[in-house]
């Protein structure tokens, strides 16, 4: 009976262990479950809020860049006040917003601020309808209008000298703002044109406005994004008592406005777990082991979700949207990490591509065939780049290609034949086919970078030479080019100094009648002598000051410096080169009438130097200011004549007085075939043409007898003399001094 009574209790105990410990291990696994469910339901609105602050920077993104394609919008401002015009602004503004993108108002303000065009919900309105919006968004427009201006007076800083002042960047502000008491997504730019002159400058742009209402169908947009239902929008208190029960965000208002949320009902995938598994878990506790397994198919199917959100995060941040390529963010990344883990016996290569002219693609058949052009470019370079490389859209009209190449420069320039093949096909686009041109800049790492943003950069600098070597071609980085633009940067820095301390000096070679014995003119010839550097040569100098625009400013500082030295001369000529670049300006003649009446220079002794390539591309303006020069009594000679087109037929069309042998053709005489039958040549045409020719380069009796044989009026040389100060030209001029040059130049030699 003991026995009997024991194995009960022992039995019992067995049980209620056995009971306590299948009690434990259901308490264990619900209170396993319940933290699962809670933290996977916290993840999930983790997600869910970040997705949602993700849309609506989205938003903003796609406001501004909605709107970027107005930015320089040159025919806006040509058709805004014409009635014909106004319906075609509509058409490709308003309407274009309204159906593309849903915006609900857009607007137009002219300078002055005042509203010139509205549209809203795509319907062309009066611009009286600004003024429902004008309290919320004048002061928008007001900042980025002051913004403009502040940038076009840097700009016009920069590009003062240059041919055309420098295209203002426009300036944008998105921001969500309450109008009519209700939350919208607000976007301001200016609409800078893309080629203005600087007398023509806009100080006062046009703004264009645009507003999106934070409406149904925006939330319901946001609700598919984001994978979540019921998205709604309440106001104040009312938000800050739904958050405790639901997921939301604020709506970024500006300070002092009333707040807004966006909230939604978590879709909780925890908590929904958690209820369908409570009825098996109590009763069936017996299949803990079923049940445990539905928890993991079920935690997987929420991770893959989360997943799947977290992919489509990543994708709106690493990837193009028109093409699907990597964009730079992914690229710069991807290049970070393949050269941390590059192995040793392999190199990679960056190639970045830009399209050749492609902005006469947008401009001629319009955005969207030039987004055609970028899709299919897109397409053939991830074949280019097949499972190992990586394509990637760089920038508006660039693309770049990672590649992994071997040893040499072999699969290098294998790479580059690859892509330049790919893209001789012509691309469909807009209905017809198209011939699409790249130039490729190639660098390779390691061996000319172990840095990602190095490496860009010495691609960037390959592809800039290939551009101004011939476009359509290809360069590998060269670490002279480089070095050739530390240098002209350098160049660039000292020569705005030098200009700012008068550093520069003024050298006149004579110019002799064709006897050699009779100075009729002198040349006047722009010096820089370096301080550290020494004489830096003008070869050096001049294509620097061409590029930054500091030419204009040289050529005015020297016709001024040489004509108050050359008003002590009188009956001689003084001739002066003009860049190219000052007759882009405009207002050539009456820059230079300035100067002459400040010095009191005769323009009758002025001549002024162009080159071929100038003349040949003049157009009307050009020629107006050539023949306003000549007006004044002012010569014009062509320089270096041979050496560009010279063409008979603009030497009878422009207004040109004097042609100058180039040196190179002189100095070849005797020593070339042809150089005698050039001089000769045109020597003949000019004098038929009634032009003065002067033979540049004289250096030796036979040139020179040469040269006056064949008819040259002027001659010009070392063998008569080289470029000298003012003063030893007052030395030549005085009347005690020997008469032959080449006497003078020995006087000069020994001074």
């Amino acid at each position: 009976m003991r026995l009997i009574v024991r194995r009960k209790r022992l039995g019992d105990r067995m049980i209620a262990a056995v009971g306590l410990l299948v009690a434990a291990a259901v308490a264990v696994l619900l209170g396993f479950a319940v933290l699962v469910a809670k933290r996977v339901d916290e993840a999930s609105a983790a997600r869910e809020t970040e997705l949602a602050r993700a849309h609506l920077a989205k938003l903003s993104a796609e406001m501004r860049n909605d709107l970027a394609q107005f930015a320089r919008w040159d025919e806006s401002l040509e058709l805004i006040n014409d009635r014909n015009g106004r319906e075609w602004i509509h058409h490709q503004f308003g309407v274009r917003l309204h159906r593309l993108s849903g915006h609900d108002m857009s607007f137009i303000l002219g300078g002055d601020g005042q509203p010139v065009y509205a549209s809203v919900a795509g319907d062309l309105v009066s611009p009286d309808a600004y003024r429902r919006v004008q309290s919320a968004v004048d002061s928008y427009a007001g900042r980025v209008r002051r913004a403009h201006v502040r940038s076009a007076i840097s700009d016009s800083t920069l590009g003062l000298m240059g041919e055309f002042d420098p295209p203002s960047e426009p300036q944008f502000i998105v921001a969500f703002l309450r109008i009519e008491g209700r939350p919208a997504l607000v976007g301001v730019t200016t609409i800078a044109p893309t080629l203005r002159r600087s007398s023509q400058r806009q100080t006062e742009p046009f703004v264009a406005a645009s507003i999106s209402f934070l409406d149904e169908d925006m939330l319901a947009q946001m609700s598919r994004e984001i994978v979540v239902d019921g998205v709604m929008l309440v106001e104040n208190q009312q938000g800050s008592r739904l958050l405790a029960d639901a997921v939301g965000v604020r709506v970024p208002l500006s300070e002092g406005e009333a707040q807004s949320w966006l909230v939604w009902q978590s879709s909780a995938p925890g908590a929904a777990m958690l209820w369908r598994l409570s009825p098996a878990l109590v009763a069936l506790m017996a299949l803990l082991g079923v049940a445990t397994l539905l928890v993991l198919v079920y935690l997987r199917r929420t991770t893959e979700r989360l997943n799947q959100s977290e992919r489509r995060a990543t994708e709106l941040a690493y990837r193009d949207r028109l093409t699907g390529l990597a964009n730079r963010v992914q690229m710069m990344q991807t290049l970070a990490e393949w050269l941390a883990d590059l192995p040793r016996d392999r190199r990679l290569a960056l190639a970045l591509i830009d399209i050749d002219d492609f902005k006469s693609i947008n401009d001629t058949l319009g955005h969207a065939t030039g987004d055609e052009v970028l899709f299919a470019i897109g397409e053939r370079l991830t074949t280019v780049a097949g499972e190992q490389g990586v394509a990637v859209r760089f920038g508006a009209d660039e693309f770049a290609l990672l590649a992994p190449v071997g040893a040499g420069e072999g699969e290098v320039l294998a790479v580059c034949r690859h892509i330049a093949d790919a893209m001789r096909n012509p691309v469909m686009a807009g209905g017809q086919f198209l011939a699409v041109g790249v130039t490729i800049g190639v660098a390779v790492a390691p061996d000319d970078a172990t840095e990602a943003e190095q490496l860009l950069r010495r691609a960037d600098i390959a592809l800039s030479r290939a551009k101004a070597d011939c476009r359509g071609n290809y360069r590998l980085f060269d670490p002279r080019h480089e070095e050739a633009l530390h240098r002209r940067s350098a160049i660039e820095r000292d020569l705005q100094h030098a200009i700012a301390n008068d550093e520069l000096s003024v050298k006149f070679q004579p110019l002799f009648a064709a006897d050699g014995e009779r100075m009729v003119g002198v040349e006047a010839l722009v010096r820089w002598n370096h301080p550290e550097r020494g004489i830096v040569p003008p070869s050096e100098f001049i294509p620097v000051a061409e590029h930054t625009g500091l030419v204009v400013k040289i050529d005015e500082w020297m016709l001024r410096r040489a004509c108050e030295y050359a008003s002590q001369w009188p009956g001689l000529s003084l001739a002066v080169n003009m860049s190219a670049s000052n007759f882009r300006q405009g207002k050539v003649a009456e820059r230079l009438s300035r100067v002459l009446v400040e010095t009191g220079f005769d323009p009758r002794r002025l001549e002024i130097e162009i080159t071929e390539s100038m003349l040949l591309g003049a157009n009307s303006e050009v020629l107006g200011e050539l023949s306003e020069l000549r007006r004044l009594g002012i010569r014009i000679a062509l320089d270096d004549f041979g050496t560009g087109y010279s063409s008979l037929g603009y030497l009878r069309r422009f207004p040109v007085d004097k042609l100058k042998i180039d040196k190179s053709f002189v100095q070849n005489l005797g020593i070339t075939e042809d150089a005698a039958a050039i001089v000769e040549c045109v020597t003949r045409l000019g004098r038929a043409l009634g032009l003065a020719v002067t033979a540049e380069g004289v250096e030796t009796g036979e040139q020179h007898r040469f040269v006056r044989a064949v008819g040259c009026h002027q001659v010009q040389g070392y063998l008569f003399s080289p470029p000298v100060d003012a003063e030893k030209i007052d030395a030549m001029l005085r009347p005690e001094q020997p008469a032959r040059p080449h006497g003078v130049m020995r006087r000069l030699a020994t001074a």
